[in-house]
């Protein structure tokens, strides 16, 4: 004769093991979001709205030193590259920037908006040529 089995004897008494949590999942998202980042970082920065003149004539030369970019918008803010400067530390950050780059003779580009008064942009060239260790200073246009 044959025995019939009880099916609740087949249940082996089930030992818990520690859950592990699996990284894999975490480590990809994170990877996704410093690429998602990276790619937009470049985007971020260049946010400083600056309408500039138009001009004829945009002749552009070409240096071996890269000018220092200057950015003053219509809201009279002044920006040293892509960083928001008072304008009362604007020499002393200017000097700054010049003290880590190559070179004793810089070129400052200013890219000043057109809503800006000229009397405003001449006092500012002023200010940067009177900072020493300027080459010339070059006023940003548009071509038409």
């Amino acid at each position: 004769m044959r025995e019939l089995k009880n099916s609740n004897s087949k249940r082996r008494a089930h030992v818990s093991e520690p859950l592990e949590i699996t990284l894999t999942p975490l480590i990809d998202a994170v990877l996704v979001l410093l690429i998602i980042f990276m790619v937009a970082m470049p985007i971020i920065q260049n946010t400083i709205q600056v309408e500039l003149p138009t001009s004829s004539t945009n002749d552009v030369q070409e240096h071996a030193l890269e000018p220092v970019t200057i950015y003053f918008d219509k809201g009279r803010r002044l920006f040293i590259e892509d960083r928001e400067v008072g304008r009362e530390n604007f020499l002393r950050e200017l000097e700054k920037v010049f003290l880590t780059r190559q070179g004793e003779d810089h070129i400052v580009m200013v890219k000043a908006d057109q809503s800006v008064a000229y009397g405003d942009v001449v006092r500012l060239v002023d200010d940067i040529k009177y900072l020493g260790g300027v080459r010339y200073v070059a006023l940003a246009t548009e071509k038409r």
